[in-house]
């Protein structure tokens, strides 16, 4: 029997194998197209796929350590290579946290200074679940305004779930 952690630990890597998906796809626009403000919750493919990024490391670094980190600026112009870099560098942290947790820990309450609250790493780990979802369902509409296919994602077809 698979436990919780053990899912939640495949679903993170699959979220980092499909998140590259969308960078691979992003990054092969042209650049106008890449950059270009759509209206949406972050102006550009590349500033909302950055935005992701930025979730990851909020969440596993500033909400459960403490400490700040830099965003990604608007508008920022990263080459695919910078691009894969910072998607390696999050979904390193984000393995390395995962990797050092029990199952008891996900119960375990932390406090959050930015929210003045606290949560769960379970809550943690589904609130990012959650924006995921989101931000991969607004590229997809946008993709499809381009007339490109987004990445497949099919969480099925992972052996299991």
């Amino acid at each position: 029997m698979t436990s919780e952690l053990e899912l939640i630990r495949d679903l993170y890597r699959y979220h980092f194998r499909k998140l590259r998906s969308y960078g691979r796809t992003i990054w092969s626009l042209p650049v106008a197209e890449r950059y270009r403000d759509r209206g949406s919750t972050f102006p550009s493919l590349v500033d909302i796929y950055l935005h992701i990024l930025d979730d990851y490391r909020f969440w596993f670094i500033q909400a459960y350590t403490g400490k700040g980190f830099e965003e990604f600026p608007l508008g920022v112009r990263l080459s695919r290579a910078e691009a894969e870099r910072a998607t390696d560098e999050v979904d390193r942290l984000v393995s390395g946290f995962l990797k050092k947790l029990h199952p008891k820990d996900l119960d375990r309450k932390f406090y959050i200074k930015v929210d003045r609250r606290s949560i769960t790493i379970r809550s943690m780990l589904l609130q990012m679940v959650e924006g995921d979802l989101q931000h991969k369902g607004e590229l997809n509409a946008l993709l499809w305004q381009l007339d490109v296919k987004p990445p497949e994602v099919d969480l099925s077809r992972t052996t299991r779930f």
